[in-house]
């Protein structure tokens, strides 16, 4: 049956009397609704036409009624869903225009204070049927519209107060780096060098590179006086990259492309630098002692404050023949692969097929992993992502610098082309609701070192995402990446050193079966 207009002023009016149908003993149920709007309005349903009739209504006020599900019509009404909310503002609407009545919002509109957080909003009245039971028509529609979406989605995008104490946190716990501006004044290196490094009585050394940097730093000093002020305020504040001029370096040759990481530096006829850092190390003030007692815990351990954390640890091995349950389970994981590119390298490199058959899923029930690519294998590391049960959730970049602080544009950067930069695949497992988000930034710029060896902000970065007394590996590492607080495992590591008394049993009690079996 299809109702006329006019057949739903008695429901309008059955609605806004009863203002405890969603409230005991009621609880919004249909079959106990139905009885009472007949009663009411002395009208005749049967079962299946009062379902009809609801959702004809709905239709004609703009579904000013929420059901727990879809709304089917049904001989049998206590199997219908129940009514959990009301759309006041909507019956309201509805009466006006059943009375021929027509309302001009706009002119309503006063003007009050927004909320400035999602707090303010959620504190306001209560804009339920109760609320209104005083208030005329007019003035409840008008209420209803006086709240601009666009500021409640702008409450919405504002960082949570959870990430704004975790950014406070971080920068009251976490030292900051000095950083130095390097000096571009040619004739400032060249006398710094003068005085300081090209000397012969420095050839004990064997090359200017190994110079302990104090012997430089007072052989300038005892030259003072006879440095302007200008030059000696520079010499204490700024970089210095001082010119390193040997007896086979020829000038006119211009700068070695591959600078402090050049394999032949005594042989080398291109010019090269020696590093000179500030005397005066501008440090900010130190952190306050009482910033360690923060009151904010929310993902702290909570034996944090009596907690030392893990000495480094380590394992040689081959990582394609370990059995990863031993290791035990980790909240972040790194891995560094030697990707096969087709180019001779000073070590061994992993085949993709090789990779993807690891079982990384045996090391993580949640966390967040990070995979270092090149830029041919950013497509592989993906599929082994996705193949290990991780979704894709971000990507770090690495901007690579030169010893002069400059960017990458020439040298053994790549295969084909130079690169100046790195990709860093970040992967999450689960739904790991402790990982502290929004603190860093997904760009890091730092030198290069030695071969294959990456920034340590990097491994900062992890420990600020789940804490430093979280258990994190390192998988393909080497001896430069071991650090405290986490576990390496790879096959250019000195021997083993295991501290943590469960994974030592572990790897002990594999050690005598697998000799055992051999």
């Amino acid at each position: 049956m299809i109702y006329d207009l006019k057949d739903f002023g008695s429901f309008v009016q059955f609605i806004l009397k009863h203002n405890d149908l969603l409230d005991t003993p009621v609880y919004g149920q249909i079959w106990i609704i139905g009885p009472l709007f007949q009663e009411y309005s002395g009208l005749k349903f049967t079962n299946e036409e009062f379902v009809w009739f609801l959702i004809q209504f709905n239709m004609v006020s703009g579904g000013s009624l929420k059901f727990d599900n879809v709304l089917i019509p049904s001989t049998n009404l206590q199997s219908l869903p129940k009514l959990v909310w009301i759309n006041l503002p909507g019956i309201l609407i509805l009466q006006s225009r059943l009375q021929g009545k027509v309302l001009d919002i706009s002119t309503h509109r006063e003007t009050t204070n927004s909320p400035t957080s999602v707090l303010d909003f959620i504190q306001q009245p209560d804009k339920t049927i109760k609320s209104y039971d005083f208030l005329s028509p007019d003035t409840t529609i008008v209420n209803s519209f006086k709240f601009d979406k666009d500021i409640l989605f702008q409450l919405l995008n504002r960082p949570t107060s959870r990430t704004q104490l975790n950014k406070d946190k971080a920068k009251r716990h976490i030292p900051e780096i000095p950083f130095y501006h390097v000096c571009n004044e040619q004739a400032h290196s060249q006398l710094l060098a003068s005085m300081g490094l090209n000397k012969k009585e420095y050839s004990h050394f064997g090359s200017k590179h190994n110079i302990p940097e104090d012997i430089i730093i007072q052989r300038i000093l005892k030259c003072k006086s006879i440095i302007s002020n200008e030059v000696f305020r520079c010499f204490q504040e700024k970089i210095h990259f001082l010119p390193i001029i040997n007896n086979h370096t020829d000038l006119n040759l211009g700068d070695c492309s591959y600078l402090d990481t050049c394999h032949k530096m005594k042989t080398c006829r291109y010019l090269h630098y020696y590093t000179l850092n500030p005397m005066q190390k501008n440090q900010k003030d130190t952190i306050d002692s009482k910033s360690n007692n923060s009151e904010y815990t929310l993902g702290d351990c909570f034996s944090q404050a009596c907690r030392e954390v893990q000495p480094p640890q380590w394992i040689n091995c081959d990582v394609r023949y370990l059995p990863f349950p031993i290791l035990g389970k980790f909240a972040a994981i790194i891995s560094d692969p030697a990707w096969d590119i087709h180019m001779s390298l000073p070590y061994g490199t992993c085949k993709d097929d090789e990779l993807l058959s690891l079982p990384m899923h045996e090391l993580q029930d949640e966390g967040i992993i990070m995979l270092w690519v090149t830029g041919r294998s950013i497509e592989v590391g993906r599929r082994a992502l996705l193949k290990w049960g991780y979704k894709i959730y971000d990507e770090m970049i690495w901007i690579k610098l030169n010893q002069l602080r400059r960017t990458i544009v020439t040298g053994r950067t790549g295969h084909w082309l130079n690169h100046s930069k790195e990709h860093l695949l970040v992967g999450l497992k689960g739904d790991p609701i402790w990982i502290n988000k929004k603190i860093d930034t997904d760009v890091v710029v730092s030198p290069t070192r030695e071969t294959s060896r990456k920034p340590d902000e990097f491994y900062d970065i992890v420990e600020r995402l789940v804490g430093k007394h979280s258990r994190k590996l390192e998988i393909f590492g080497r001896d430069h990446n071991t650090r405290p607080g986490w576990l390496t495992i790879g096959n250019q590591l000195q021997g083993v050193s295991l501290t943590e008394p469960e994974l030592k049993h572990k790897y002990e009690l594999y050690k005598q079966t697998s000799t055992t079996n051999s």
